[in-house]
């Protein structure tokens, strides 16, 4: 078993902005992860547990739909700064105004996975994280849960940037926030890491 993560790659100026704003999330928590090789901004489309068997096909499946659908053609509007704490430490990511087009994008994945979704992920299914800890329950019932709770009427895209103080984030979502554009380069397959990280790109489109 295998939990992928079908997104959007963004272009080489978001992945600039979205480095830096990582890294005075980082500033503030040295132990959130820091964006690099391993470690992509995205943009969500669905996320599930399939079986590794499965994985050309399903690929297969997105591919067919990555044909129908010119996802470098959109253009995407960060709206404002959302953050998300159940604790002392939470997570901020960049909100992203629904549209026609991207609503069509993710239902149309979300309906490509399913004939091979799964359910019953564990630690196994992610990338492991490098110092040994284990991926968060959270990360995993995420997945577990993305249908129904994140899909469909409840879909909500977004670009996660990173874990720092609630503090800090209560601070960051309080100063003004000037909306921008969002170009994709890309759509792609990926295995999940911690914290719904893009870990381990599997396959993309267009190939390259």
């Amino acid at each position: 078993m295998i939990a992928i993560d079908v997104l959007i790659e963004p272009d080489s100026a978001l992945l600039q902005r979205a480095r830096a704003a990582n890294a005075v999330l980082r500033a503030d928590h040295p132990p959130g992860f820091a964006f690099d090789d391993t470690h992509l901004p995205h943009v969500t489309l669905v996320q599930r547990y399939v079986r590794r068997d499965d994985l050309p096909a399903v690929c297969e499946a997105v591919r067919d739909i990555a044909m129908q659908h010119d996802v470098r053609a959109m253009h995407l509007q960060a709206t404002g700064l959302h953050m998300r704490a159940t604790d002392t430490v939470g997570s901020a990511s960049w909100t992203l105004a629904n549209t026609p087009a991207l609503q069509a994008l993710a239902d149309a994945c979300l309906d490509a996975a399913a004939p091979f979704a799964i359910s019953g992920g564990g630690q196994a299914a992610f990338v492991p994280n490098e110092d040994g800890t284990p991926i968060r329950d959270s990360t995993i019932d995420y997945v577990e849960r993305f249908a129904p709770d994140h899909s469909g009427a409840n879909y909500a895209p977004h670009i996660t940037l990173g874990r720092a103080r609630a503090a800090f984030l209560r601070e960051l979502q309080r100063a003004p926030f000037e909306a921008f554009v969002v170009s994709p380069a890309a759509i792609a397959v990926y295995q999940l890491g911690n914290h719904g990280t893009a870990r381990r790109r599997l396959w993309p489109w267009p190939a390259g």
